[in-house]
């Protein structure tokens, strides 16, 4: 396995600690500015449920614990990346809250759909290169979670609807664009709190 490189969780219990990720530019974690804004448009996320696919080394599961997420299922498909993970968590002291998951995002989502209805969050962060992130949203939106947001590259335009889920922000940063996803009909407190968020 290739020596780990690292980054820091911004905010929380653990914030300014480490998080292994492998070095080269096969795995690209997702930034401190972004995660910064992803959480500063989420809000509270004490005790929630996230699932992180394509999670690499795991960055924004690990700083979702940080912040008071109750557990996260990492999905990776690449083992060296996924055991980068599991040192992280042993470090952390939060292996207990974290669910490693060695497979396919999309046939994961396909296989498991009562874990992804469980989620409160699921965080997609295919490759910007790999076109299946559609097929993907399109998977969890016939599982329905309440919230899912989609990383990817600023010029991949996605879709207003996607399966049972409908576009409801969107957010650039650098090359990086974050579009939040929610449950077709899930107009719930959480969902105006994002919307005003937007206006804000």
């Amino acid at each position: 396995m290739a020596a780990a490189a690292s980054t820091r969780i911004t905010a929380g219990a653990w914030r300014g600690r480490q998080v292994d990720t492998p070095t080269g530019l096969a795995t690209r974690p997702t930034t401190s500015l972004v995660r910064q804004a992803l959480f500063n448009i989420l809000g509270d996320v004490d005790g929630a449920a996230v699932v992180d696919l394509f999670a690499g080394a795991g960055t924004v599961g690990f700083e979702a614990l940080s912040r008071g997420a109750a557990r996260v299922t990492f999905v990776e498909r690449d083992r060296p990346t996924l055991r980068l993970v599991a040192q992280t968590a042993e470090r952390l002291g939060c292996a207990q809250r974290c669910r490693l998951v060695a497979a396919d995002a999309l046939d994961w989502v396909r296989r498991r759909p009562a874990e992804v209805s469980g989620a409160d969050l699921v965080y997609l962060d295919a490759p910007y290169r790999d076109r299946g992130a559609i097929a993907v949203l399109d998977a969890l939106g016939a599982q329905s979670p309440p919230l899912v947001v989609c990383e990817h590259h600023r010029a991949a335009m996605l879709p207003d609807a996607v399966g049972g889920l409908e576009r409801v922000r969107e957010a650039t940063y650098g090359t990086t664009r974050l579009t939040f996803f929610r449950r077709v009909g899930a107009a719930d407190a959480a969902d105006d709190a994002l919307d005003q968020r937007e206006r804000g």
